[in-house]
């Protein structure tokens, strides 16, 4: 029996060995590669993370500190607004970020259906669907999946990959280095593509982003309010529907509301030609008619490149704190 056990633990050791020198290219340290990262580094590989953008603080924490325990705030705080469900939870908890992330309703917190009139009668916010989700901002997520990747993964910044090219035993990865104009090729045993709407890592293996791009002809802009409304409580939420066009101001404990417009366009590239805020306004004051399509949903996989991703949408997609427009 003892014999056994020995023989046993030997055969585990080699497997735990040989995973740990398969290595994984993770292209984007955003939600979805620092949760890739994660995974890959508890199933014993050895992940290595590119970043486009030349920092995040904190990096490694304040001054020393673990990243947990750091007071510095992250380099994305704001975001839209995520609702964790249940079947969110257990995933969550299994990567073991659950523990940092909160439910961020504020206590007695109420919600209105408003109109441009003035009326306000109480109605239901996101937070009171069935399943009491978890109400949060991206950047909650975010800096709960970036606490919890261990601080033996290598993360490099100012990174984009620029070759992709696969064979039957892993994948050969050319580098770019944006701050010291350097490039290097390493071999990996798989590439997985987390970098956005506009992927480079689909553009370079599955082709042009024209492919895979779906026009909704809908527009979302999402930011925090400066502070606090005169005309409602600041833990209190309200909504504003109309045809085509929609506002949502979600409390959240904490910090000031966050508001989500959304409207429909007839030309997303002529968005892009005035500043959000002279768009909205032209959005908001202008009746506009009955339109709208369905999105396209697509993950892709070829051989040991993975390209993971929110729903393929067309527009621009341009993420900033506490901003998100498509």
């Amino acid at each position: 029996m003892l014999c056994h056990w020995y023989a046993a633990r030997s055969v585990e050791d080699i497997e735990i060995q040989n995973s740990k020198e398969r290595r994984a290219l993770v292209v984007g340290l955003g939600v979805s590669g620092i949760a890739t990262a994660v995974r890959l580094r508890q199933s014993g590989w050895t992940p290595v993370v590119i970043e486009r953008s030349p920092a995040r603080p904190p990096a490694r924490g304040c001054g020393g500190l673990p990243r947990r325990n750091c007071c510095c705030g992250s380099a994305r705080t704001g975001g839209y607004f995520v609702a964790l469900f249940g079947g969110g939870r257990s995933p969550a908890q299994r990567l073991g970020i659950l523990d940092y992330l909160s439910d961020r309703i504020p206590a007695g917190s109420a919600s209105y259906d408003i109109d441009r009139v003035g009326n306000r009668r109480p109605g239901l916010g996101y937070g009171d669907l069935p399943g009491s989700p978890w109400m949060m901002v991206r950047g909650d997520v975010e800096e709960a999946a970036f606490t919890a990747l261990p601080d033996d993964v290598e993360i490099r910044y100012s990174t984009v990959p620029s070759h992709i090219a696969q064979d039957a035993d892993g994948v050969d990865v050319t580098m770019n280095n944006t701050a010291d104009d350097t490039s290097v090729t390493e071999r990996f045993d798989l590439v997985v593509g987390a970098d956005g709407l506009r992927s480079t890592v689909r553009s370079l293996v599955f082709g042009p982003h024209e492919k895979y791009l779906h026009r909704l002809n809908y527009m979302a802009v999402a930011y925090q309010l400066p502070g606090p409304l005169s005309e409602l409580h600041q833990d209190a939420g309200a909504t504003l529907m109309e045809a085509n066009r929609s506002m949502w101001l979600f409390p959240f404990a904490g910090s000031p509301q966050t508001v989500l417009l959304n409207y429909h366009t007839d030309d997303v590239d002529a968005e892009f030609k005035e500043s959000p805020a002279q768009r909205v306004r032209a959005a908001f004051r202008a009746h506009r008619p009955l339109a709208g399509r369905g999105a396209r949903r697509a993950g892709h996989r070829r051989g040991p490149v993975v390209r993971l991703g929110r729903a393929d949408t067309d527009g621009h997609l341009a993420s900033r704190p506490g901003r998100t427009r498509r």
